[in-house]
C-alpha cells in the first residue's frame, strides 16, 4: 500500500502566509492522523527554540504515529531534531551545479558526498531513523544523484526522497526516474516530493506510485513553497477511488482543509478537488435533471464519502440592484453561537439571508451608557475567514467608548474610534468597559455560524 507522509507542518510553513502556532500544529497533526496520514513531517527545529518546542508538541500529541523533522546536512540541525523526540530526521542536501553555485560555493562534489556520509552516520548514532533527500533531484545528473543516495543508504538511511523541487517534470519523466532509482537502489524505500509549479504534482504522484514509489509527500490544500505540492485530500481520495487504499475518515477532510486554510490565511478555492465548496454542485439544466433522476450520474465520487452533499441550486446575487439595498433588521444575538444577550439592540446589516450570495456578514449594536456592562456577551471564538471589530463612541470624533479586546491569549484596552483587524484562525472576543457608542462586526462569510471553527471534539 502507498504510504503518505504529510508535510503541511513543514512545507506549509514555507508558503507565503503559512505560520502555524504550536496549538494549531497539534490540532492539524491530530486531524491528519485521524484521517489516515502514515507519518507527519513537522518543522525545522534548528531554526529557533520556538520551532523546536512546536515540533516536540506534535511528537507528544500524535504519539504512535512517527514524526519526521527537517535538517540540513549539519550536525547542529540533526541534534536539534533529536532534542524534539522525533523518531525520524529528514536530511537534505543539493549536489547539482545549481546548488553548488547558489548555496554551497566552493564545495566540491566529493566533499558533498562525504558530508552526506557523515551527517547520516551522526543521525544514526543519535538513534534517529533517516530519510535522505537530494534537493532539486530532477535537475541533478542521474549518476551523481544515484551516488548520493547510495552513500546515504550505506551510512544508514532507510529511505531516499526524490524531490522535484521546481515542479518541472512531466509524468513520463517522473516514471522513468523512479524506475531507475528502484533498480539502482534496491532495498531502500523511495519517497517522492513533487511541487506543483506546472500543475502536474498529482499526475506525477500517481505515476510515481505506478513506477514503484513507496511514499508520497503531501500537504493539506497542496500548501507549500510557491505553487505548493501534492494535495493530501485529493491523493487520499484518488487512491481510494483506485481501490489501492481505503479512506480512514473521509468526512474529516473538508474540516481539515478549512482549518489549514484559515490558519495559513490561504483558503482553497471553491473548485478545489474533493474539498472545494462547488465540487459537487450542479447547475446545468441537463445535469440537474439527470442528478435528480439518478444521484451520482455526474459525480465521480459519492459526496458522502468525504462528508459533503450534492447540490442543484444556483447561488447567485440578485440581478436587480434594488435587492442589494438592505433595511437592517433587529435580531437577537442568541442566534449566534458563543453569543448571549447584551447591551443594546443588534441590527443585522447584511448576510446571505438578505442578499443571497453576498458572502458577508455585518452587524451594528448600539451600546448605551450603563453602570455595569456585565462580563460581556460573547465568548472567545474563531472564524475561518478574516473579520473586523469597529468601535465608534458617541462623543466628538467618535470618542467615548472603552472596550477590552481579546486576540489570542492577549487582552488589549481599546479606546474609540478604533478598528481591530482579526485574521482568520485567531481566537477573539470583546467586552465593553465604559461609555456609549456603536459596535460593528464585519465577517467575510455570509453565514455567521458556519464561519466558526469549533475546537476539535466539540459537540457544537
Amino acid at each position: 500500500m502507498t504510504r503518505i507522509i504529510d508535510s503541511t507542518l513543514r512545507e506549509g510553513m514555507q508558503s507565503a502566509h503559512g505560520r502555524f502556532t504550536l496549538e494549531q500544529s497539534v490540532e492539524i497533526a491530530t486531524l491528519l492522523v485521524r484521517s489516515g496520514a502514515d507519518m507527519i513531517e513537522c518543522g525545522h527545529p534548528a531554526v529557533d527554540e520556538e520551532e523546536l518546542l512546536r515540533v516536540a508538541a506534535v511528537v507528544e500529541a500524535v504519539r504512535d504515529t512517527p514524526v519526521l523533522a527537517h535538517a540540513r546536512a549539519h550536525f547542529g540541525d540533526i541534534e536539534a531534531v533529536a532534542k524534539t523526540g522525533a523518531s525520524w530526521v529528514g536530511i537534505f542536501l543539493g549536489v547539482n551545479d545549481v546548488s553548488r553555485r547558489s548555496r554551497l560555493p566552493g564545495r566540491t562534489l566529493s566533499h558533498l558526498y562525504e558530508t552526506i556520509r557523515e551527517s547520516v552516520t551522526h543521525a544514526r548514532e543519535l538513534g534517529l531513523r533517516v530519510r535522505f533527500t537530494v534537493e532539486d533531484s530532477s535537475r541533478t545528473e542521474p549518476d551523481e544523484l544515484v551516488e548520493a543516495y547510495l552513500i546515504a543508504a550505506e551510512a544508514g538511511a532507510e529511505r531516499i526522497c526524490f524531490a522535484d523541487t521546481l515542479g518541472i517534470l512531466e509524468p513520463q519523466e517522473t516514471a522513468a526516474r523512479i524506475r531507475t532509482l528502484r533498480k539502482r537502489c534496491p532495498g531502500t524505500d523511495i519517497e517522492v516530493h513533487l511541487h506543483d509549479d506546472r500543475g502536474l504534482a498529482m499526475a506525477n504522484a500517481l505515476t510515481a506510485i505506478d513506477a514503484g514509489a513507496d511514499w508520497i509527500s503531501t500537504s493539506v490544500n497542496g500548501l507549500g513553497e510557491r505553487a505548493g505540492i501534492t494535495d493530501y485530500a485529493a491523493l487520499l481520495v484518488n487512491l481510494h477511488h483506485r481501490g489501492t487504499r481505503t479512506l480512514a475518515d473521509g468526512a474529516l477532510l473538508s474540516d481539515l482543509s478549512l482549518r489549514v486554510g484559515a490558519y495559513s490565511r490561504s483558503m482553497p478555492d471553491h473548485r478545489r478537488p474533493v474539498v472545494g465548496r462547488d465540487v459537487f454542485h450542479h447547475v446545468s439544466k441537463l445535469h440537474v435533471k439527470a442528478v435528480e433522476r439518478e444521484p451520482g450520474s455526474y459525480e465521480w465520487l459519492d459526496p458522502a464519502t468525504v462528508g459533503q452533499s450534492g447540490s442543484v441550486t444556483r447561488p447567485a446575487l440578485p440581478a436587480d440592484p434594488t435587492d442589494w439595498i438592505v433595511s437592517p433588521q433587529i435580531i437577537s444575538a442568541t442566534e449566534l453561537r458563543y453569543h448571549r444577550a447584551g447591551p443594546g439592540e443588534r441590527f443585522v446589516l447584511v448576510d446571505n439571508r438578505f442578499v443571497p450570495g453576498a458572502d458577508q456578514y455585518c452587524i451594528a449594536r448600539r451600546i448605551p451608557q450603563m453602570d455595569d456592562y456585565g462580563a460581556g456577551h460573547v465568548d472567545t471564538h474563531v472564524h475561518h475567514c478574516d473579520s473586523l471589530f469597529m468601535f465608534l463612541g458617541e462623543e466628538t470624533g467618535y470618542a467615548g467608548l472603552t472596550v477590552e479586546v481579546t486576540l489570542g491569549e492577549r487582552v488589549f484596552p481599546v479606546q474609540s474610534p478604533a478598528a481591530v483587524f482579526i485574521p482568520a484562525g485567531v481566537a477573539h472576543g470583546y467586552r465593553v468597559v465604559g461609555g456609549a457608542g456603536t459596535y460593528l462586526n464585519h465577517v467575510l462569510a455570509g453565514e455567521y455560524n458556519s464561519s466558526l471553527l469549533d475546537p476539535i471534539g466539540s459537540n457544537r
